[in-house]
């Protein structure tokens, strides 16, 4: 994997820790087309969902293993373009993405803001830097 492969896994793979559908929305992104509109759509929703009661943490066994796949599937895809090993690509992605959510999990409790503001601060970022890394 070079360089650009793996700068871009380990960011995508951040995204994907803090809302696990920003590193895939933001890589269909960059291609375009209705996998694009799909992804997007379903980004938003998530963000939504966030910040209700219905959505337990982040951390928890099921949405962790939810993370961890869709990092996988990021750092695949991105291996796979890159002619890089997408093993390592799908390892990477999936810990980038543990890493990430329990990073952003812990930060966010430490806010000294509602729930919902703590979102939408934590949103703020995920959409600036996924539309950087599109």
């Amino acid at each position: 994997m070079n360089k650009t492969a793996l700068q871009r896994t380990l960011a995508l793979g951040a995204l994907t820790g803090m809302r696990s559908m920003a590193g895939p929305a933001a890589l269909a992104m960059s291609r375009g087309g209705t996998l694009a509109r799909i992804a997007g759509v379903m980004a938003a929703g998530e963000m939504v969902a966030d910040k209700t009661d219905v959505v337990g943490d982040r951390i928890d066994a099921v949405p962790l293993a939810g993370r961890a796949v869709m990092g996988a599937l990021v750092g695949a895809v991105i291996a796979h373009e890159s002619r890089g090993n997408m093993a390592f690509g799908m390892l990477l992605g999936a810990a980038t993405a543990v890493a990430a959510a329990h990073v952003a999990y812990h930060l966010r409790k430490r806010l000294p803001v509602s729930n919902v503001v703590g979102g939408l601060v934590e949103d703020a970022l995920v959409v600036g830097a996924g539309s950087r890394l599109r």
